[in-house]
């Protein structure tokens, strides 16, 4: 028997009418979006109706949460990262089964998750959505904090707006040291940013540690706007606008050592946000044997950067590690004999011996620009930020065959789709055949943390999942490793390119040349104990050649 679609439901319940129905309707097939949460927005129905008819509607247990009830061990069952990410909520153990309460109970991806975290069966029940963020809210080990009450250590000015000591009579004092405490605390934890986020009661200070936000600290709604301030007059944005973004940077001297800061600041309906990036520093600079490379995979870099021309793509999203990557290459090869040039977006660290260039497209120093004016410089070598345009990508390509090294990046999700990124922006296939030496995807994992990992199975083969102790600060994990993906560039040629063959079939035929996929490459290192299989889920895209690989 077919179950009746959620809308003939609540038609024939008389909860809305036919015509709002079809209204709902039009604009999910427009928009988009699930149903339910489309006449939710409508104020047709609100979520505990929804809840009650999905429930009715797919059998699903239909569950009261009280927060209050749940008991502490049971939800330190699963990460807490996991239960946010998910939207989960591990609520009771009834004969060895594990009861979660979700708000989409549908999602077998999330209840999979839950499983392998917990070692456990798991039976899900469904449950309004506000009352799975309540939960949520309370898993934070955030700790409350006022301006007042920030330790003296923090009066101390540490900032610098490249050059100018900003001092305390510039703002309160109280004020100036909890900004201090703020970025401070970054760099103790070793985060990468720190996001400043305004709400009702509270501000928050969600650091990301190891590729994951933490909400560490939240401090008063009405100190919001003065911590904002600080941070403008550090940055020397313009104080007067509140309405739109503004990006600025400043230094701070920590420990002998010199920080970079780059901000970010956007208007939202609850106060203006700010994120502050810690550009990398003494203690986190990476070089190429710090970044998880394999010895094999050590070697095809090695024989790649020292060519005198060519194309070294590196591809994946924000955040995994590209720039740290190339940094790394970049001092690798830096030598008095090689003239080095840099277009960057923004410059993330100071090299010595290598020009490099901020891309500023407000004033027309776009990528296309500045990569015509760099030609006339005789560079050996070039590192190109970001390839984002037709202009960009040919300039490159044509460096890259006139006797030039050029370094640059892609937004892919893989190394197979840079090709066919590249190819739909306009640079023709056999141009890639003679250009390109080698393309890198990667992303970045959490380690498991070797004082507490525990061991499960999966396919019949021993893993490890995380547990959490006070050396890992209770999340399992230590530190970041990349997981890498390599298509070499003498896999490019006539017979594997052109014609232009489809992704599938170009994978096949990379497989059958022995190249490993990144899924493939992650799985390594989950069997060999270095980090979880929650971690490779969440980090790599399981593609469509990936299916049947265990």
């Amino acid at each position: 028997m077919v179950s009746k679609k959620l809308g003939e439901i609540l038609v024939e319940a008389m909860v809305i009418a036919p015509d709002q129905l079809q209204q709902a309707l039009q604009i999910q097939k427009e928009k988009g979006g699930k149903l339910g949460q489309i006449l939710i927005d409508l104020g047709l129905i609100n979520e505990k109706i929804l809840t009650d008819i999905v429930s009715m509607q797919r059998d699903f247990t239909r569950i009261d949460l009280n927060v209050n009830e749940i008991d502490p061990n049971v939800l330190r069952l699963i990460p807490r990262d996991v239960c946010i990410k998910r939207r989960i909520i591990p609520y009771r153990i009834e004969k060895n089964l594990l009861l979660i309460a979700m708000d989409d109970p549908l999602n077998q991806e999330a209840i999979n998750m839950a499983e392998f975290s917990s070692n456990m069966r798991v039976v899900p029940g469904i449950v309004e959505p506000s009352k799975i963020d309540e939960v949520l809210a309370r898993l934070t080990d955030a700790q409350e904090i006022l301006p007042t009450q920030v330790a003296d250590k923090y009066k101390t000015s540490v900032a610098q707006s490249f050059g100018k000591v900003i001092g305390e009579t510039e703002t309160q004092g109280s004020i100036v040291k909890l900004v201090n405490m703020i970025l401070i605390k970054g760099i103790e934890l070793g985060a990468s940013d720190v996001h400043i986020e305004a709400g009702n009661q509270y501000t928050r200070l969600r650091y990301r540690i190891n590729g994951v936000l933490h909400e560490k600290f939240r401090t008063p709604a009405p100190y919001h706007e003065k911590i904002i301030l600080r941070l403008k007059v550090l940055s020397k944005l313009d104080i007067s606008i509140h309405d739109v973004p503004q990006t600025g940077g400043f230094r701070i001297n920590y420990k002998n050592d010199k920080i970079t800061m780059r901000i970010e600041t956007m208007p939202t309906i609850s106060g203006e946000n700010a994120s502050i990036r810690f550009a990398a520093h003494g203690t986190q600079i990476s070089s190429l044997d710090k970044l998880g490379l394999s010895r094999p995979e050590m070697g095809i870099i090695a024989e790649n950067i020292f060519k005198p021309s060519g194309l070294i793509i590196v591809c994946g999203p924000t955040g995994s590690g590209k720039t740290s990557t190339l940094y790394a290459v970049l001092r690798r090869i830096n030598s008095p004999e090689k003239k080095i040039i840099t277009l960057e977006d923004p410059v993330e660290e100071l090299l010595p011996l290598i020009n490099q260039i901020q891309i500023d497209d407000a004033k027309g120093l776009t990528f296309h620009s500045a990569l015509r004016a760099v030609l006339r410089m005789d560079p050996d070598i070039i590192f190109v930020g970001e390839i984002r345009d037709i202009e960009t990508a040919r300039i490159a390509v044509r460096a890259a065959m006139t006797g030039h090294l050029v370094l640059t990046t892609l937004h892919t999700r893989n190394s197979f789709e840079s090709l066919y990124r590249l190819i739909d922006l306009g640079i023709e296939p056999f141009l890639l055949i003679n250009t390109i030496n080698l393309i890198i995807s990667q992303r970045l994992v959490r380690t498991l943390c070797p004082h507490c990992k525990i061991k499960a199975e999966s396919d019949n083969k021993i893993v490890y999942r995380p547990k959490g102790c006070d050396k890992c600060q209770g999340t399992g994990y230590i530190g970041r490793t990349g997981i890498f993906e390599f298509l070499l560039g003498s896999f490019i040629n006539r017979e594997t390119l052109i014609p232009v063959p489809s992704i599938d079939k170009l994978v096949e035929r990379a497989k059958s040349a022995g190249i490993e996929t990144m899924w493939q490459k992650g799985m390594k290192k989950v069997y060999a104990g270095e980090t979880s299989l929650t971690e490779v889920i969440r980090a790599i895209p399981k593609m469509s050649w990936d299916e049947n690989i265990q």
